[in-house]
């Protein structure tokens, strides 16, 4: 007959491996038994989804994917959502036809903490009506060619600058 502190011993080790491998196995199942409309894609590993397969040159990585799994591929990046458009047609579907809907902007927890900063910034705001009228606004006077030729002097003179520092 086997003593106690052995029976308890192994009770114990049989009990922290199933508090491990329940919540992965449950991520598992959930993975595989969601049903989405997403391209395509390597099987992600929970928490840091397909981070792995991209190593350290991620363009000839992300070109070895598209050939196994087509010009539209869905990632998991951690757990951001990705999908790569890797052909001409698939890019201009997402940027001109489905630009809109397409452009959910992932604005981090950490930045409404300062709620009443959030506006001075472009780079914070949420995908809202404020959001695309500063990017309307951008586009037409910040960087239409008119307003980059006016700029233009400004730019020699600190090109200038900079030269002279350095030297």
């Amino acid at each position: 007959m086997e003593e106690p502190i052995v029976v308890l011993r192994e009770t114990n080790l049989l009990y922290y491996f199933s508090l491990l491998a329940l919540p992965l196995l449950f991520l598992i199942l959930k993975q595989i038994k969601s049903p989405s409309n997403l391209p395509p894609g390597p099987f992600p590993w929970p928490i840091i989804g397909n981070i792995l397969n991209m190593g350290n040159k991620p363009h000839i990585s992300l070109a070895r994917l598209a050939k196994a799994y087509g010009p539209l591929i869905s990632l998991r990046l951690g757990t951001q959502l990705v999908v790569v458009g890797s052909s001409q047609a698939a890019a201009t579907e997402i940027l001109k036809t489905h630009d809109r809907i397409l452009s959910a902007r992932c604005v981090p927890h950490v930045i409404p903490v300062y709620p009443d900063q959030i506006h001075l910034s472009m780079a914070w705001v949420d995908c809202s009506d404020q959001w695309k009228y500063l990017r309307t606004l951008c586009r037409t006077e910040l960087f239409s060619a008119k307003a980059i030729a006016s700029q233009a002097s400004v730019r020699d003179k600190k090109t200038n600058e900079l030269m002279e520092f350095f030297s």
